[in-house]
């Protein structure tokens, strides 16, 4: 009988073969380590390239339909499984073609793959903007994306140390670092798709030993009595030292060794069991109001109107119990596992466990899972020796285990098995710095609205399973993430911690403050006008002196690089359509919080390190009735989604400046964009920045020997597509960096119609 060939995607895209237990036992690599040679340190770093690409790849094994990839998940807030084949690999890519290391292997994937995976307001999810590729694109395109980094890796000299730095100009775009970063980043998204395929309907799947629920390895029996037991107090270290040996995210790092005080308190000795929950779900858990805050009680709402279960995601109603929805199988209730829950469901939990016994009970804080790490686990994944101190890494299998299965101490699970909550919100350490080739991994999410986990899953591999990972999902988000609760009588409110964010991102602060700030009339600064402002004007008066339509009838523009959105506001009056759009997620904060929210909270340094607050508002100024007409999307201006097209008016916002290839921006993006006869007002100051694009791509020249007046080589890019229709002028660009103190800049703006 003849063996039916595999489906594609049942294979791999090229590399070594590896054996399961190869791939599930991969560690994060000592990238200080002296001892081994340059050589077998770059070997090493492929092998752990490659055993995550593999790994990856084998979790869309559990695929047994072409349909899996193309379906949204009911919920709607997350791309199809395509996207998320794709992503990882176009992740090294465009990281490294912004760090100039490598030019692209196909813009059409790299674009489309490349944003849209945590509910951020600039995520475009709107299907009708996605011909996405199909499987065999996509696969190829990842064994194309497996030769060129191994092609790489193999002729870039090794640059030591390989460590996270945000200084000096050679190092912050280590190319080492960066294949460390992409590797991680995919061992992120090999947690996260796992829960998307976990959602999937079963006809879609196929369960494989690989990924199988461990229904042998433990028993589904009925769960241990949960305790409550006593934890001493003490000051934990607080995030990644700088010297860390492994690699870190920004928000790992406290670069000033913050300890935090831990008060006494009690912790329960398991994690919630699912028969532990189910307590709470027969008591009316879900409907009783009182357990639930606001945001909890209008996630419940949704979950009424949708017409889905009361119940946790992955609880399957059967007559009066529940199966659980594992991977790819549906099984019997482990009640005995640890249940797993969104943060909202967990604090219900905890203020349900309050009434119940009158105890002051809540989630443990971020400090409080640290030090309880310290005391009862102590070693970190570099010192772990032959097997985890728990349920990580995949190193049992992909599977959870009952509660009472890893001890630590006293207490079970204080590391692996599920995520645990806490009541910790994403904030930055003092000192926190971004990297310049992904600045926007973790400011997005000091929001407020994103909670901290601790602890690392079964599927916790590389960075995820350290000690000083951290990482934060939205509230009403799920993944495999459980509760261990925590009796204390000095109770804490965590959001005090978002207090530090006054002035922990200075770089958007002083964007927010160029767009929205206002001098005091005696303030002699009051005298420059603001530009972005002015540039609207600016704009505007361009586009009716020499548009064909002259301003009548509707017409769009297009901000690119536009900040924090002021420009692009300001344009609404005028255009029916407006997008803005820009590299960085960290100024679009911004410019969502004013159109969405109404308010903006940010703050300018006064003297020396002390800093005041401002607060913006959208229904202050003139077009508070017409943002609803701008969108933002966070993109790369020179390889943009393919609807963001036909526009009329384009404003160059500093691009020459910013883009990592002008020339390729204004020669193809930004023709490709506009509609004949549309009007282009290109703003510069031929001010570059090594940090964001080579000096080989700055329009002065390569050298001191090729020098060229830097208009004459703009009037040399644009001609092909563009007439000049206005001399340049200029304008001055004051950007204040104090109360008492601010840089004059001298803008060139140069207007350009383009060729019918």
């Amino acid at each position: 009988m003849a063996v039916e060939n595999p489906k594609l995607w049942h294979t791999v895209s090229g590399g070594p073969t590896f054996t399961d237990e190869e791939l599930t036992s991969a560690r994060c690599l000592n990238l200080r380590d002296c001892s081994p040679s340059d050589e077998e340190l770059k070997h090493q770093i492929l092998q752990y390239f490659h055993k995550t690409f593999t790994i990856y790849e084998k979790l869309f094994f559990l695929l047994d339909s072409r349909e899996a990839f193309y379906i949204r998940p009911k919920h709607n807030l997350r791309h199809p499984l395509i996207f998320y084949y794709g992503h990882t690999a176009t992740f090294y890519m465009n990281k490294l073609v912004v760090a100039g290391f490598t030019t692209r292997i196909n813009a059409r994937i790299e674009e489309m793959c490349a944003i849209g995976v945590d509910e951020m307001s600039w995520d475009d999810l709107n299907s009708a903007h996605y011909d996405w590729p199909t499987v065999e694109e996509i696969h190829d395109y990842r064994r194309q994306v497996r030769d060129r980094i191994e092609e790489l890796v193999a002729k870039t000299p090794l640059k030591r140390p390989i460590v996270f730095t945000e200084g000096a100009n050679d190092m912050t775009k280590s190319f080492h670092w960066i294949i460390q970063m992409g590797a991680e980043h995919e061992r992120i998204h090999l947690e996260t798709s796992l829960v998307l395929i976990r959602e999937l309907p079963m006809r879609l799947v196929r369960p494989l030993a690989l990924w199988a629920a461990g229904s042998a390895r433990g028993g589904f029996s009925s769960a241990p009595h949960n305790e409550l037991l006593p934890v001493s107090g003490g000051k934990p270290r607080l995030g990644r030292k700088i010297d860390s040996d492994m690699y870190g995210w920004d928000c790992d790092y406290a670069r000033d060794g913050t300890v935090d005080e831990v008060n006494p308190f009690s912790a329960s000795k398991f994690l919630v069991s699912n028969a532990e929950y189910l307590a709470f779900m027969k008591d009316n858990g879900y409907g009783r109001q009182e357990l639930w805050d606001e945001e909890g009680w209008n996630f419940i709402q949704y979950k009424v109107r949708n017409s889905l279960d009361l119940c946790p995601w992955f609880w399957v109603p059967e007559g009066t119990s529940f199966k659980l929805r594992y991977i790819a199988e549906i099984i019997d209730m482990p009640w005995n596992w640890p249940v797993e829950v969104n943060n909202l469901e967990a604090q219900a939990f905890c203020r349900w466990k309050a009434l119940s016994t009158g105890l002051p009970i809540r989630l443990p804080t971020e400090a409080e899972a640290l030090h309880m790490f310290d005391l009862f686990v102590g070693k970190d994944m570099l010192e772990w020796g032959e097997k985890p101190p728990g349920n990580l890494n995949l190193e049992f299998g992909a599977t959870l285990f009952p509660v009472d299965r890893f001890a630590h101490g006293p207490f079970f699970d204080v590391t692996g098995n599920a995520w645990q909550h806490t009541c910790t919100p994403t904030y930055p350490f003092p000192g926190y710095q971004t990297h310049p080739v992904y600045d926007d991994f973790s400011a997005p999410t000091f929001d407020g609205r994103h909670s901290m986990q601790k602890g690392g899953a079964f599927i916790a591999t590389g960075n995820e399973a350290t000690r000083d990972a951290r990482y934060a999902f939205r509230r009403h988000f799920y993944q495999i993430i459980g509760i261990r609760y925590v009796e204390s009588v000095h109770q804490v409110n965590e959001m005090d911690k978002m207090s530090c964010m006054l002035g922990a991102d200075p770089t958007t602060d002083a964007a927010a403050d160029f767009g929205y700030g206002v001098f005091d009339p005696q303030d002699p600064m009051s005298q420059f006008a603001n530009f972005p402002v002015r540039l609207a004007q600016i704009a505007k008066k361009a586009f009716a002196a020499h548009h064909a339509s002259n301003g009548k009838g509707s017409v769009s523009a297009l901000d690119m690089f536009c900040g924090t959105g002021r420009t692009a506001f300001e344009l609404s009056d005028v255009f029916s359509d407006v997008m803005g759009v820009d590299m960085s997620a960290r100024p679009l904060q911004v410019a969502f919080a004013m159109k969405e929210r109404i308010e903006y909270s940010y703050s300018v340094r006064t003297t020396g390190h002390h800093r005041e607050q401002r607060r913006i508002l959208s229904t202050d100024y003139p077009w508070k009735a017409t943002r609803d007409r701008v969108v933002f999307y966070q993109a790369d201006p020179a390889n943009l989604h393919a609807h963001i097209r036909n526009f009329d008016l384009l404003i160059a916002n500093f691009l020459v400046d910013r883009a990592y290839s002008p020339a390729t921006v204004l020669r193809q993006s930004v023709p490709e964009r506009l509609r004949s006869g549309a009007v282009v007002v290109c703003v510069t100051a031929y001010d570059w920045d090594e940090t964001l694009n080579e000096p080989a791509e700055w329009l002065s020249g390569r050298s001191i020997k090729d020098a060229v007046p830097p208009i004459e080589r703009l009037k040399e890019i644009m001609a092909p597509n563009f007439d000049m229709v206005q001399e340049p002028f200029d304008e001055l660009v004051l950007r204040r960096q104090s109360l008492r103190k601010a840089t004059l800049q001298t803008a060139q703006i140069s207007i350009w119609r383009k060729k019918y």
